[in-house]
Order: C-alpha cells, then structure tokens, then sequence
C-alpha cells in the first residue's frame, strides 16, 4: 500500500510540474554555489579544474548518479568559461569521452568563450578502475589543480583521488549518494552533496519540471513515513501493535 502510495505521489507531481502548475522551489545548494568562487581561484592562481563523474556510467545501476554529474559539468564548464580556466574532464567510460565533450563544449559557449574548448579536455584512461585511480592522482600530483571536483558514483577510488587533492592543496567539491564513500567525501571535501542531493541538484541544473516534481512528491512520502514511524511509537508505548495492524491491512 506504501509503495502504491509512493508510486501515486512521485506521478502526481511530476505531471502537475510538466503543467506548469504550481512552479516547485529546490533550496539552494552550498556546493554549487561554491563552484563560481573555487573556479575564479583556480582563475587567479592559473591553474586548471580537475572533473570527474567517477567510476559509473549509464548503462549499470550508477545511471542516475552518472547523469547527475554530467549536468553538474555543464554548469562546471560554463563557470570555467567565464573565468578563462582550463577544464579537465577524466572517465574510465569510452562511451561517455563524445558526450561530456558535448557538455563542455556548450558550456565554453554559453559563456561566450567557445575558443578556449578543446576536445583533450576529456581524457579517457581506459576501463579498469585502478588505472582510472591512478591516472587522476598521477594528473593531480603532477598539474597542481586548484580545485578537484568528483559528483557521481565513486567506489574505493575516492579516498585516493581525494586524498591526492589534499595533498596537492585543491579546493575540493564532491557528491554521491553511495553510502559507504560520504564518510570520507565528509571529511576530505571542502563542499559536499550528501546522498540524494546529488540527484536533486542534477535535477534542478537540467530544469527538467517532470524531475523537480518527482522529488516533491518523493518529499511529501518521507514526512508521510515519518509521521507514520512516530504514530507506531506512540502507539506501541500504549501497548498497540500498529505496525502490526498496517501490515495486515
């Protein structure tokens, strides 16, 4: 029956968005508003910006993350534009060197600085993990770059390119709803999506309505499975097995 209702909510909305009617408001986020201010001191200490959308793709479960971070290299390439900054895009993902040249060459043209974009801004180093690992922290360690950002699906390799950043002084922003690596994105990154964050912000930069309204309906589901958790509490304390009774309904 929940997830019937979760199902009718996310649908709702989503069309009531594409209508136009009513217009939803996503709250700002600290890490992307921090992207204009870490790229201008990657401007003005002439250094390049490290990107990466980690180890996913989009054609495994790491889908959703992988598309959330392409949009946050639009935005990313736009404001290295602007700045006059070089980008550098890294992806263990051949399929994916086409598209995010596309994403970074309209956003070097958007900001009215299409000639700086060049397609060797994407570096493609190959399929196996390791190797993506150790090429972004050899890159890093080598080029200094003044800010290194990873929004995606990140695995195992995230502490090592993160810590590389460190140890190179980057400003560093990052975001994945992959539970196990928030911890040490929490720790190491100066700005930071926390789990779902991610697909919100991805959401909000692509300005899709159908997306923004699924996550109001996915919203008002959390505070009906709040108010239901506390509703069970209550109850169970006065001796009345309400999660019990739900479940029989």
């Amino acid at each position: 029956m929940l997830m019937v209702i979760c199902i009718g909510l996310a649908y709702f909305y989503m069309k009531s968005a594409e209508r136009k009617a009513p217009r939803y408001r996503i709250r700002k986020f600290p890490a992307l508003e921090a992207i204009e201010e870490a790229v201008g001191r990657a401007a003005e200490m002439n250094r390049p910006v490290h990107y990466t959308t980690g180890i996913g793709g989009t054609d495994d479960q790491y889908a959703p993350m992988t598309l959330s971070g392409l949009a946050i290299l639009g935005r990313v390439a736009e404001a290295c534009g602007k700045a006059g900054v070089y980008l550098r895009y890294t992806t263990p993902r051949a399929y994916l060197v086409p598209v995010s040249q596309d994403i970074i060459k309209a956003g070097y043209m958007k900001s009215g600085n299409p000639d700086m974009y060049s397609p060797d801004m994407v570096y493609y180093v190959g399929e196996y993990q390791t190797a993506f690992m150790t090429s972004v922290m050899g890159y890093i360690l080598r080029e200094r770059p003044a800010v290194n950002m990873i929004f995606g699906a990140t695995l195992w390799e995230t502490i090592n390119q993160l810590g590389a950043g460190a140890i190179a002084g980057c400003i560093q922003l990052g975001g994945t709803p992959r539970l196990y690596y928030i911890p040490i994105m929490i720790c190491v990154c100066d700005y930071l999506l926390i789990g779902e964050e991610l697909y919100v912000a991805g959401a909000a930069l692509e300005g899709t309505p159908g997306s923004i309204g699924y996550f109001r309906g996915q919203d008002l589901y959390k505070i009906l499975l709040i108010i239901l958790f506390i509703l069970a509490a209550v109850a169970s304390t006065a001796g009345f097995n309400l999660i019990g009774y739900l479940s029989a309904w």
